[in-house]
């Protein structure tokens, strides 16, 4: 499983890994059946049927949602207890602006009706009744944190996670409960995007499958968006405030990263 992050480049990862001869991609990428579909009536054989090809392939889906959302780790030890996980991980106030800048993406175009309010997620639809409903204008960046902040500080709801979802420690210590670590391949965004072999060689050597043929591996990146604006100065060094105490913990647990 690609469990995550948001926003760091796993549309990208499950592209490459796709094409490789002995490693199936689901249908969808995202199937989310360990945080949303299996409180909808869907069993476990509902879940395997998004995955097609020969038994002699390795499997794998990609949905960053499992990273951030409570209680997946445990639910997927239950069934799936020998699993491996790859992680990337962004630098997380990069990643925090993009992700708000997909959300404000989704909502000026209208698709976030379809992308978020049609699809409920655990505990709550707390992303959509804070960011889009009634709303004629997408709130700034620093409005969405400011949202958050109080969020974080009340303690009560679940979404948005556009900070939280950069707290990437206590989302790897969840999974570190049930799974061992030797069952994590974690990388840097910026391995993906600078060294794109290096990066295929890590993981093909963590499954356990042949490398790639770097030559035939089609790499354009994939769900890139533009920014109407650069990020605020102030809003970088909010950021890099909030973030200074969790990086320096997670450096600790895992060693740098390239990202």
């Amino acid at each position: 499983m690609i469990i995550g992050a948001q926003k760091a480049g796993t549309s990208s990862l499950y592209h490459y890994l796709s094409q490789h001869p002995k490693i199936s991609g689901s249908n969808p990428k995202e199937v989310g059946y360990f945080h949303r579909d299996r409180h909808f009536g869907k069993t476990i054989t509902d879940y395997r049927t998004s995955f097609r090809g020969l038994r002699s392939r390795s499997h794998f889906e990609a949905t960053p949602a499992y990273l951030y959302h409570p209680n997946v780790a445990p639910a997927i030890y239950y069934s799936y207890p020998s699993m491996k996980f790859i992680v990337v991980l962004r630098e997380p106030g990069k990643r925090a602006y993009s992700a708000w800048n997909h959300y404000r993406n989704l909502f000026e175009s209208g698709r976030y009706k379809k992308a978020v309010l049609e699809k409920p997620t655990l505990p709550g639809n707390e992303l959509a009744s804070k960011l889009f409903e009634n709303r004629t204008k997408f709130p700034s960046f620093r409005e969405c944190i400011d949202i958050e902040l109080e969020i974080i500080n009340s303690d009560t709801e679940f979404e948005p996670g556009i900070l939280r979802r950069g707290l990437y420690l206590k989302q790897l210590e969840e999974y570190w409960k049930y799974f061992s670590k030797d069952q994590f391949l974690v990388l840097g965004f910026k391995d993906l995007t600078d060294n794109l072999e290096a990066s295929l060689k890590k993981i093909t050597d963590f499954l356990g499958v042949q490398s790639f043929d770097i030559d035939s591996v089609a790499n354009e990146a994939r769900n890139q968006r533009t920014y109407t604006e650069p990020m605020l100065p102030e809003d970088r060094n909010f950021l890099d405030n909030f973030y200074e105490t969790p990086n320096k913990k997670l450096f600790d647990a895992i060693g740098r990263l390239n990202w």
